[in-house]
């Protein structure tokens, strides 16, 4: 793990643990934007309009289905630092991103028919401090009606099989699949379920601002397709002849291939993957093997998504430093045997 920040806590995964294997607690990523609560809440109120207020236990999740998926959760300033010039924030390079398996229960079970004036449902964390230039504020986000009365988003008790710890958002965390992991509001103590846009500072910060790919002001939402090479590490001393490469890719949609080259970029050969059409949100391990000559071997991967979107060779910009999914390069030095 790298830590990158302290006070609030921000630890990033070391690029060799992204075989498309899932992370437990323990090496996962950890992002905050406030330091932790002092203890875990006891439950969450749910407020819908018209009906009465419901504080909800974490035990009371339990008489809903469970529900077990395997996702990635990945902070939207991943690969920030890739960026020129490196925008403020965090200073994610690839490691604000974790491939995971969770379980809880479906949040439209809970929250069931919303009344036709609700346009949107609001989360709250324990989590607070001061922001620029609304002062002290809760962590906040909030996700449309559609999504939220789809069966994607989740109230997630258990990651890695084991129950959350706090600094992962127990008792009780959102998780929407597929998506980039602001709207994933941890330590919940309020749904709310609201008939107007909500504009909080952190949904109003979490849109892309100067992107030339995206409209301004266009809210980050699915993950955008992204490739990591897990092995040979950048760096590594290789003997020549085969050299099996491995890594993993994932986005919001699910992955239809990837490629990879030997020469920097120049020419590039099918991988081996395996797409999960069962688990669109998951990593997916992809392996390849080339003939390795000595030298100074430049090693890029791309991928696809299912809608036809690739990695870019050249990262994107824009003022908040999301969503940069340029391909991943490793150079390796082979020497004969």
């Amino acid at each position: 793990m790298r830590t990158i920040t302290l006070n609030p806590p921000n630890t990033g995964v070391a690029v060799e643990n992204l075989s498309g294997e899932p992370l437990g607690q323990d090496r996962m990523y950890l992002r905050c934007n406030f330091p932790l609560p002092s203890s875990a809440p006891g439950g969450f109120d749910v407020v819908v309009p018209g009906k009465d207020i419901r504080f909800v236990k974490p035990e009371d999740l339990q008489t809903l289905e469970r529900v077990e998926r395997q996702v990635v959760l990945e902070c939207a300033g991943n690969g920030r630092t890739l960026m020129s010039p490196v925008p403020e924030g965090t200073p994610w390079d690839l490691d604000g991103v974790s491939p995971i398996s969770i379980a809880g229960h479906r949040l439209a079970d809970l929250v069931g028919d919303l009344p036709a004036e609700v346009v949107e449902v609001v989360f709250t964390g324990a989590d607070a401090g001061v922001v620029e230039p609304e002062g002290r504020v809760p962590y906040q986000f909030s996700i449309s009606r559609d999504l939220a009365t789809s069966p994607l988003p989740l109230l997630v008790t258990h990651i890695g099989g084991e129950p959350l710890d706090l600094a992962h958002g127990a008792p009780v965390r959102l998780i929407v699949p597929g998506h980039y992991a602001m709207n994933s509001v941890k330590w919940l103590v309020r749904v709310e379920a609201v008939t107007a846009p909500f504009e909080g500072h952190f949904v109003m910060k979490y849109r892309y601002y100067g992107d030339d790919r995206e409209s301004e002001q266009a809210p980050v939402a699915e993950l955008a397709v992204r490739s990591m090479i897990s092995t040979p590490r950048d760096g590594d001393v290789v003997p020549s002849g085969a050299l099996e490469i491995r890594g993993s890719a994932w986005s919001g949609s699910g992955v239809a291939s990837v490629e990879v080259s030997d020469d920097g970029g120049e020419t590039w050969v099918e991988g081996d993957v395996e797409p999960r059409p069962d688990q669109p949100w998951a990593a997916v391990p992809w392996t390849v093997t080339v003939e390795a000559e000595s030298g100074l071997l430049e090693i890029v991967v791309r991928a696809a998504d299912t809608y036809g979107a690739t990695q870019p060779l050249e990262p994107r910009w824009n003022t908040n430093g999301y969503a940069n999914n340029v391909v991943h390069r490793v150079r390796v030095q082979v020497e004969e045997p």
